[in-house]
């Protein structure tokens, strides 16, 4: 795109910025004319950047608006500013002219420090070599706009995000200086209006100008082993589009997170990502609330997951929840999730065992589910087809299990689903903070790593040319950029590889490391509302039972226990509910086959409950096992056999969800 301003540069101040905050640098909305060079002729482009994110509107000869196309705001993770190449020397020594020099910009580093931290490497790159455009002499400025835009391929396949890059080309001005400065005027209005879509917890104070940094915990067995591989493909290439700082720490043993998130200071980063599975997860919230300080906590660290485990539950079920595309490109969507800036209450379920208590976020199992989710584990090679071969296996094996259930029906005047009930949900007030301007990622043409060709972009984009800035013997008004072709097919990764630092040995936990396993496992969280364990339960107080013999007992609340186990479909994020599903023995292997095999679309629960399966909405429950064997989990995780009971706590948790 080829974009050309004189110096009578106008725009309009349009948003009101934070107190104190320049609204030069801050509370812009901006526009401009612009045009495209085709071998067919030019086209003039009205371009506009506002809290909708940009609106390009082809302009006739004679002025009149024939065409509108528009990249959502909440479809743009990030931008760069870019000088051209001018000599192979200057590509060489890494010199770079659109550095702000703010002394607030976070450190960059190839090499990562002692501690674990896996920071991003330089973003300052030359342009890429493809670019016809770009010789020496060339004063250009360049900035890039890049956007997941949903979109099908045909009629007939589902919704998908694709890659899109918006290149826009700053030439009007004798000197790239003063072409960099307007790039970089556009970029900090797009980084500000990008801010205000985020909640006051990741976004910096305004005197640190960015975002806050993010913490990943990375788990390297997980799933297939591939979540090193993943993450470097799939989720780094965004973060540093979206520019988000984060440390890395791989899981070096069972247990490393609850360990890391017990012990450390956690005030540096406003989240935490699971590279992992359900189980990573689970080690992350308990390790959470073995905290004193958890009531602190919790309210300022949001939680986020990278599907790389077999089951991945939670994943589907946040994207499930907000209509957001899954199964093209399960990881793509995830890491978009994790950047974006929005978080929401959800449910956290505390689960007394006989000797200590858990929390769990997924669900409690006994019975048909749980023993194919454990013996399964002998089959792990398979992936996620393991739990289809053992669901198989178990249906010609049937047991089943004596015990007896006791529960509490959820209030009549709990919350409806998808509201909430209570803990941390209110709305986090906006605090915006300045950009700082940083530099595009180095340039590679590898297609294997974002299929971003033509042939894959939106169809209101197809037509689009790069848009420019210049002054021209006959185009005298101010001239614009646009979507290149060859933007389409550009790439933006670091120059090295994020470096990987996992903790040595327990000394690194200093201090707090001290303590004992035992005090580790100490649980703090909220006060328990039930009686305890040991205690009986009194009908006069609510509680009501089932009693016999059971193929299975499996408490809910999330939507999917798995990426195609639509488990409880009237399950939301944060409903303060417990979804029980009980299949008691004597049901028929035709009839249970059913059942399983219709959870994958939702359809396998009764709309009425019925001799063998029951559906109970429940804010409590416990379980009295009356054999001495069979297989109990919480959240996928084997837990001790024995009673257990467990009650919701509402929204409680912060987990990261889509735009």
């Amino acid at each position: 795109m080829n974009e050309s301003h004189d110096k009578r540069s106008t725009s309009t101040v349009s948003s009101t910025p934070p107190e104190g905050a320049d609204v030069e640098d801050l509370g812009h909305d901006v526009s401009d004319t612009f045009y495209t060079s085709q071998r067919k002729g030019s086209h003039v482009f009205r371009v506009r950047l506002d809290a909708t994110g940009f609106t390009l509107q082809r302009e006739s000869p004679a002025g009149t608006i024939i065409k509108e196309q528009q990249v959502r705001i909440l479809d743009i993770v990030g931008a760069r500013c870019m000088r051209p190449k001018k000599s192979r020397r200057l590509a060489m020594s890494g010199a770079c002219a659109c550095s702000s020099g703010n002394p607030n910009s976070p450190a960059i580093s190839a090499s990562g420090d002692h501690r674990g931290t896996a920071t991003t490497p330089s973003k300052c790159s030359i342009s890429s070599r493809n670019d016809p455009a770009v010789g020496d002499g060339d004063v250009s400025a360049y900035l890039y706009v890049f956007a997941y835009v949903l979109k099908k391929r045909s009629l007939r396949t589902e919704l998908h995000r694709e890659r899109t890059v918006l290149t826009l080309r700053f030439r009007s001005f004798d000197t790239f200086e003063d072409n960099m400065r307007e790039a970089d005027r556009w970029y900090r209005a797009l980084r500000w209006q990008l801010h205000r879509t985020m909640e006051e917890i990741f976004v910096a104070p305004t005197s640190d100008e960015r975002r806050r940094r993010v913490l990943v915990l990375l788990n390297p067995k997980s799933g297939s082993g591939n979540a090193r591989e993943v993450f470097n493909m799939h989720v780094t290439p965004v973060l540093n589009e979206a520019e988000v700082p984060y440390d890395l720490y791989v899981t070096k043993h069972s247990n490393f997170a609850i360990e890391f998130m017990s012990t450390r200071v956690l005030d540096a980063w406003c989240c935490v990502i699971a590279v992992g599975g359900d189980g990573l997860f689970h080690e992350i919230v308990n390790g959470l609330l073995q905290r004193e300080d958890w009531a602190h906590v919790l309210p300022h660290l949001a939680l986020g997951i990278i599907p790389c485990g077999s089951g991945n539950g939670l994943a589907r079920s946040i994207a499930h929840c907000y209509n957001e595309p899954y199964f093209s490109k399960p990881v793509l969507g995830a890491a978009l999730t994790v950047i974006s800036g929005r978080s929401s209450p959800m449910d956290v379920v505390r689960v007394q065992l006989q000797s200590r208590s858990v929390y769990s976020f997924l669900s409690i199992g006994w019975g048909f589910i749980s023993d194919v989710d454990i013996e399964s584990e002998r089959i792990r090679m398979l992936g996620y087809q393991r739990f289809t071969v053992w669901t198989l296996y178990r249906l010609a094996n049937l047991r089943t299990y004596n015990g007896k259930i006791s529960y509490l029906l959820r209030d009549q005047d709990s919350p409806e689903p998808g509201r909430s009930s209570g803990g941390y949900g209110g709305q986090y007030r906006l605090q915006s903070s300045r950009s700082c301007n940083t530099h595009i990622d180095k340039l590679t043409a590898n297609p294997s790593l974002h299929h971003s060709s033509t042939e894959y972009l939106p169809q209101e984009f197809a037509d689009v040319i790069s848009l420019e800035t210049s002054i021209n013997q006959s185009f005298r008004s101010r001239c614009d950029s646009w979507l290149s072709g060859g933007s389409r097919r550009s790439f933006y990764y670091s120059i090295s590889e994020s470096i990987y630092h996992s903790l040595a040995d327990e000394s690194e936990f200093s201090g707090l490391a001290a303590a004992s396993l035992e005090n580790r496992q100490q649980n703090f969280g909220p006060s328990s509302e039930l009686p305890d364990l040991s205690e009986p339960l009194l009908k006069e107080d609510g509680w009501m039972v089932e009693e016999g013999e059971f193929v299975m007992m499996h408490a809910v609340y999330q939507t999917h226990l798995g990426i195609d186990c639509h488990f409880a479909p009237k399950a939301q994020m944060n409903d303060g509910t417990i979804y029980l599903i009980l299949i008691r023995g004597g049901i028929s292997r035709p009839h249970l086959l059913s059942f399983l095999y219709n959870m994958s679309s939702g359809t396998h629960l009764p709309e009425v409950n019925n001799e063998y399966v029951k559906v109970l909405p429940v804010r409590a429950f416990r379980l009295e096992p009356h054999d001495n064997h069979g297989i109990i989990t919480v959240d996928g995780e084997r837990v001790e056999f024995g009673p257990l009971q467990a009650e919701v706590l509402p929204g409680i948790a912060r987990v990261m969800v889509p735009k």
